[in-house]
């Protein structure tokens, strides 16, 4: 069974929340790209998980789009490394932000 790993679970919440602000307000890929300054390349490249945003990234397209992307991933139940997954994970589908 492969490793749960908190960062490849951040990385496709980051680019969840992202496709659906970008649906929400209507903003292709370019026109993200020039409204944050973020390469239009890097912002298809997070929406299809091919890369992992870097925080500076993360921080332009927040502020473009007026939305937190960062998940609140603390919150999640994911074992460390060599803990039995016996109680289950859960992540970013699973949580609800109240």
């Amino acid at each position: 069974m492969m490793q749960v790993h908190r960062g490849a679970l951040v990385a496709q919440a980051i680019a969840r929340r992202l496709a659906e602000a970008m649906t929400e307000q209507q903003l292709s890929a370019n026109a993200l790209a020039r409204k944050s300054g973020v390469n239009r390349q890097v912002v298809a490249n997070v929406l299809n998980g091919t890369v992992w945003p870097d925080m500076l990234t993360v921080v332009d397209l927040e502020g473009a789009l007026g939305v937190k992307l960062w998940p609140d991933h603390l919150e999640w139940k994911i074992p460390a490394p060599g803990e039995s997954p016996e109680d289950g994970v859960t992540g970013p589908q699973e949580t609800t932000s109240e």
